[in-house]
């Protein structure tokens, strides 16, 4: 329970100290093809595969946590297992890894091969996982925190797939994320 307050504390201050903000939301996505996705700690979730004239092909997953759920460990460690495991990947190894306050831009050698990117945004409710197979909203977003960014990746054989699994409608199985005790909310309250 102590971690979780000092993670919200730190969350907090973290990305109230972020001066410098990436505008993700500025970037047409065609939220007609979006699924909404359902738990009992979720609200308004929903997946998203598109493919944008600028950007290429996109796979998103929004996920607003309920205030009073955690994760259970890492977001994005999870969907990182999800993803590789769902798709039956030999091997998906991190290659780079870019931290600008609350976003987070990896990319990977998938299958010893191809590569691709993922974006990661998080606040303290709210989780946002984009694949982006050709990198290019990925290189887009990194040079508005590093204009000096250069994406030795871009022209690499990229990895192409059809995923469409969402952690949320994966929680009931995998336990991704769960209420908080009645016992942590005693303390909480005391």
């Amino acid at each position: 329970m102590i971690r979780n307050i000092f993670l919200i504390v730190f969350s907090v201050f973290f990305v109230g100290c972020n001066f410098k903000v990436a505008n993700f939301e500025s970037f047409p996505l065609n939220k007609e093809k979006k699924i909404n996705t359902q738990d009992f700690c979720t609200n308004f979730s929903y997946i998203l595969n598109d493919n944008s004239k600028n950007y290429g092909k996109l796979f998103v997953e929004y996920i607003d946590l309920d205030i009073s759920c955690n994760w259970n460990g890492f977001a994005r460690g999870y969907f990182d297992d999800l993803f590789s495991s769902s798709l039956k990947l030999k091997s998906m190894k991190t290659i780079e890894r870019l931290d600008y306050g609350n976003y987070e831009f990896s990319t990977y050698l998938i299958n010893d091969k191809y590569y691709m990117n993922l974006i990661y945004k998080f606040s303290v409710t709210e989780n946002l996982f984009v694949i982006d197979y050709d990198g290019k909203l990925s290189e887009k977003l990194i040079k508005e925190f590093d204009v000096n960014y250069v994406n030795k990746y871009k022209d690499m054989l990229r990895f192409e797939s059809n995923y469409s699994t969402s952690l949320v409608n994966k929680n009931i199985i995998n336990s991704y994320f769960s209420r908080e005790s009645e016992s942590s909310n005693s303390f909480l309250n005391e």
